[in-house]
C-alpha cells in the first residue's frame, strides 16, 4: 500500500510540473521544445545560464504612420494577423519568442533546448518572413486591412548570451540578455541605413555556412562599430535562398562585390562608377549607400 501511495504522489507531482511546463510556455515554444524540457524539467529554473546562441529582432518600417491611419480595433487585428504568422515561422524552426514590442518581435534560437543549428535555424526563418510578408501584403491591402504594406527590417547576431527565467518567483520572464543581444537589436535599424531587409552580424553568417554551405546568398557590407562593442563589427546583408536566386540577381551581386573590392582597395573613383552603376538599374540600397562614401572619399 506504501509503495502504491507514493507511485501515485509522485505520478500527481510529475503530471503537475509538467502541466506547469506546458501552461508557461505553450504561447511561445514549439512543441517539440516543450516535449524536451518535459523530459527535463530543471532547465527551467529561476536564474540564468550563459549559452552560445542567436537573437533576432525585427520591426516594421513606418508603422507608425500606418497605425495612425487605422481605427484602434482595426489596428489589433492586423497586428494579430502579423504577428502571428511571424510567430509561427519562427516557432517551427525551434526559435524561441521572448516578448513583443508594439509591431516588434524580439526571439532567440538555441535555448531552452541547446542544438548546433540555430545561426542557420533563425536565417531561415529570417528568409521565410520575407517570403510570409509578401502573401501578407496581398491580403492586407485586397481586403483593405492596412493602408500601406508591411515592410519588416530583422537584425540578427550570434554569440554568448545569458537566457533563464529573470524576476522574481511569483512573476519572472524567460529571456536573454547580454551584450551579443544588444548587437542583435542594433543591426535591425541599420536596414534604414543599407536600404536592406536583413542585415546579420559576421559570427552568424560564418556558423550558418558551416551547418548549411552554400544555402543562402550574402553581400558584404563591411564593418561598423555598434555602440557598446570595443571592435568593428563585419556585417553581411542577407539575400535570400542562393538557388532561388534569378540571372539579374546573382549578376547584381556579383557585380557589387567587385565594386566592394574596389572600395576596400581605395580605388574609389572606380568603385562609385561601379557602385552608381548598379544602384542606377537596380534601385539597390547599399549600392546607392557606398556610392555616397565613394564621394565621400573623393
Amino acid at each position: 500500500f506504501t509503495f502504491v501511495s507514493l507511485a501515485f504522489l509522485k505520478f500527481l507531482v510529475t503530471a503537475r510540473e509538467k502541466s506547469y511546463i506546458r501552461n508557461a510556455f505553450g504561447h511561445y515554444l514549439a512543441a517539440d521544445v516543450i516535449n524536451e524540457l518535459l523530459v527535463d524539467p530543471d532547465k527551467l529554473r529561476l536564474g540564468g545560464e550563459k549559452k552560445h546562441m542567436t537573437a533576432i529582432f525585427t520591426d516594421v518600417k513606418g508603422f507608425s504612420t500606418i497605425s495612425e491611419q487605422l481605427d484602434p480595433t482595426d489596428l489589433v487585428r492586423l497586428l494579430n494577423l502579423y504577428l502571428t504568422r511571424m510567430s509561427d515561422t519562427i516557432m517551427d524552426l525551434r526559435g524561441t519568442i521572448d516578448k513583443y514590442e508594439g509591431d516588434a518581435i524580439i526571439a532567440f534560437f538555441g535555448a531552452p533546448v541547446s542544438y548546433p543549428e540555430h545561426a542557420a535555424n533563425a536565417l531561415e526563418s529570417a528568409v521565410r518572413m520575407k517570403k510570409i510578408e509578401a502573401e501578407l501584403n496581398e491580403q492586407f491591402l485586397r481586403d483593405k486591412l492596412s493602408p500601406l504594406p508591411l515592410l519588416t527590417r530583422i537584425g540578427i547576431n550570434t554569440g554568448d548570451m545569458v537566457v533563464g527565467n529573470m524576476g522574481s518567483h511569483q512573476i519572472f520572464d524567460y529571456t536573454v540578455i547580454g551584450n551579443e543581444v544588444n548587437t542583435a537589436s542594433r543591426l535591425e535599424p541599420l536596414n534604414k541605413d543599407f536600404g536592406t531587409r536583413i542585415i546579420v552580424a559576421g559570427a552568424t553568417q560564418l556558423e550558418a555556412e558551416q551547418h548549411r554551405p552554400g544555402h543562402f546568398a550574402f553581400r558584404s557590407l563591411g564593418c561598423v562599430s555598434p555602440k557598446g562593442r570595443a571592435e568593428p563589427l563585419d556585417i553581411f546583408e542577407l539575400v535570400g535562398w542562393r538557388e532561388r536566386l534569378d540571372e539579374p540577381q546573382r549578376a547584381r551581386l556579383a557585380a557589387f562585390e567587385e565594386a566592394m573590392e574596389h572600395y576596400l582597395a581605395r580605388r574609389f573613383e572606380e568603385a562609385l562608377r561601379r557602385f552608381r552603376g548598379i544602384a542606377e538599374q537596380s534601385q539597390d540600397g547599399p549600392a546607392a549607400r557606398f556610392a555616397a562614401l565613394c564621394e565621400d572619399h573623393l
